[in-house]
């Protein structure tokens, strides 16, 4: 049976909980933490890193990671996607990024984590 993809989440950052809730201005302990450490932990705990799903057990059974992706998950991943470090696929999103609710905040969560990988990259050149 098929995981249903509910967001793939190509990104070179390394996650770390704290650095994450930390660029979000989200203060250990308090409610802000549970919400979004809860969205820490679906995207990039309870998901599948694709990637390194794939160099360990797929990369002999399929041609690339394209196929693979497209022929397990029905997903067709971009060049861009393809050149990140880590491609997680989220099979579910809390409330407070899902999609299907007014006022949520995936859009701050995937610009947040598009700053903590550009900081990353500044940093190692």
């Amino acid at each position: 049976m098929r995981d249903e993809i509910e967001l793939i989440l190509p990104t070179s950052w390394e996650p770390k909980r704290e650095e994450f809730l930390e660029a979000l201005g989200v203060s250990r302990g308090g409610l802000g933490e549970q919400f979004f450490g809860t969205v820490y932990d679906a995207l990039f705990v309870a998901s599948i890193e694709v990637k390194g799903e794939f160099k360990k057990y797929y990369s002999v059974e399929y041609a690339n990671l394209a196929e693979y992706v497209e022929i397990r998950y029905g997903e067709a991943l971009s060049e861009e996607d393809l050149e990140a470090d880590r491609v997680f696929m989220v099979t579910w999103l809390p409330q407070v990024i899902d999609r299907a609710y007014e006022n949520n905040k995936l859009d701050t969560v995937l610009k947040c984590i598009k700053k903590l990988e550009e900081a990353q990259n500044e940093s190692q050149t």
